[in-house]
């Protein structure tokens, strides 16, 4: 990493904190950053040169898509997926710096839930697989918009005091079937709010074979403030702070998040599930996990009865799938280097490795661009949109039908016969777009997990009969 016209500086075991200290600075100044290229070869580098500028954090906000699938005579299903990257709340309401409104999680996933609710969707993904964290309230309320009322999460200080924090809300904004997407990266306030709606039986928690495990509470101690209360003055530079872990986080079934994190109920095949390197466990020193008094709340039964069939049914087209034997010949190449505890330096053997990874890596994507056209229709929601009646156009095609559509080189009128002007100029845009596309003969990225997790609901929403989902619903409402 490097300022302006400055030497770089290596960050490589540098704490994050640190390292975003020096990407961050004044607006108008660069920061070059060289990084190995996702995919490269270690010994790769590649320079990316940014002009410092304000960023709005639009893309760290909650949004949504509707996946509409077609179910035989012209029938179709629509499923909901929430994608939400964090906790965040505007701590301090009256100081927004000019915003129209305060910030909150919940609302904003409770105007998306609106929406989903307004197009008719069978049922609700909620996306928490970036999410490391944030708002501890905010992850209360949330968990609060999908059960009638009770605990979400247990605290225990230091002197072995608990404290209970409940959602008190007794309405219900979304009683439909409810899957919780959850990674190793999912961490605290994430794990609190999956935790929750698992001890309830009320969502369906589909993911890595663990969250990172993250059950703790940390305060900051500023030294210079204890200095001064022990009577040394005339400090000449900022001695800096202590982080002490104050408290921990427990279910309201009394088990911690802290190391073990939440276990889903089904747990899918991925590379984080093989790694020493991600997840509390990682950490020197974490804190045990252990378990309290449960407290007392209602569980809904919304899962169990399900679970073995749904086990059952994703074990078989997970074995099957194309993309997740991809992900478990990836397990096994990472094991294999993981066990290597050496790296060659001759060229030519180095050479040979990246002709493989590099001839692997296209012939994975020769097969993904000759798969069939998926037949479902995706619409992207943002918070904006969500307020806006009806839906966006569904996004565009795959690079695979992008290729037999460009392959003809044929022009077409519009629907309607129409061909204006604006038509001509888009159509000519996009069919540059997709010659820049097709040279590279790259196929969009396929989200396996997301995909599995829509399959497992779909038959989540097969299993759950009318009766059965009218009988949950009541458990939830009384």
């Amino acid at each position: 990493m490097a300022q302006s016209n400055q030497p770089p500086v290596d960050v490589v075991d540098m704490s994050l904190s640190k390292a975003v200290q020096l990407i961050r600075g004044p607006k108008g100044t660069e920061v070059r950053l060289t990084m190995i290229p996702a995919g490269a070869d270690s010994s790769a580098r590649t320079t990316l040169t940014l002009v410092r500028d304000e960023i709005k954090l639009e893309d760290q906000e909650a949004k949504a898509k509707i996946i509409e699938l077609p179910t035989g005579q012209n029938g179709k299903l629509r499923l909901g997926v929430i994608d939400l990257p964090s906790f965040y709340a505007s701590f301090d309401p009256s100081n927004t710096r000019g915003k129209a409104e305060p910030k909150s999680t919940t609302e904003d996933v409770r105007r998306l839930l609106t929406k989903l609710k307004q197009e008719n969707v069978s049922g609700v993904i909620l996306d928490l697989r970036r999410n490391g964290g944030g708002s501890l309230e905010e992850a209360i309320n949330l968990t609060g918009l999908f059960i009638k009322d009770g605990p979400v999460v247990q605290v225990k200080d230091y002197d072995n005091t608990v404290q209970e924090d409940d959602d008190r809300d007794p309405s219900i904004f979304y009683d439909g079937p409810l899957i919780v997407l959850t990674s190793r990266f999912s961490a605290s306030a994430s794990e609190i709010l999956a935790g929750a709606l698992q001890d309830y039986g009320r969502a369906l928690i589909v993911g890595d074979s663990s969250t990172h495990g993250k059950g703790t509470v940390q305060s900051v101690q500023p030294l210079k403030d204890a200095l001064v209360h022990m009577g040394i003055r005339g400090l000449t530079n900022n001695p800096g702070a202590l982080k002490l872990t104050i408290k921990k986080f427990y279910r309201a079934s009394g088990a911690s998040t802290q190391l073990k994190g939440v276990v889903p109920d089904i747990v899918l095949p991925s590379i984080l599930n093989e790694s020493t390197e991600v997840g509390e466990k990682a950490l020197e020193n974490p804190l045990p996990w252990d378990t309290i008094r449960s407290a007392k709340y209602d569980h809904l039964n919304m899962v169990d009865p399900y679970l073995v069939e749904l086990r059952k049914r994703s074990a078989e087209r997970v074995a099957a799938d194309k993309e997740f034997a991809y992900i478990r010949e990836d397990i096994q190449i990472f094991k294999k280097q993981q066990a290597d505890k050496t790296i060659s330096l001759n060229e030519t053997l180095r050479l040979k490795e990246k002709e493989e990874a590099d001839a692997r890596m296209k012939a994975r994507d020769k097969e993904r661009l000759a798969r069939p056209e998926p037949l479902e229709k995706t619409y992207e929601i943002t918070l904006k949109l969500a307020q806006q009646p009806g839906l966006p156009p569904p996004l565009g095609k795959t690079n695979a039908t992008m290729a037999k559509v460009s392959s003809t080189k044929t022009a077409s009128p519009g629907i309607g016969g129409t061909n204006s002007t604006a038509a001509v100029a888009k159509e000519s845009a996009t069919s540059a777009t997709l010659d820049n596309e097709l040279d590279e003969d790259k196929p969009p990225a396929v989200d396996a997990p997301l995909i599995e997790s829509e399959h497992i609901l779909v038959d989540y929403l097969s299993l759950l009969s009318k009766g059965n989902l009218a009988a949950a619903i009541q458990g939830l409402t009384h």
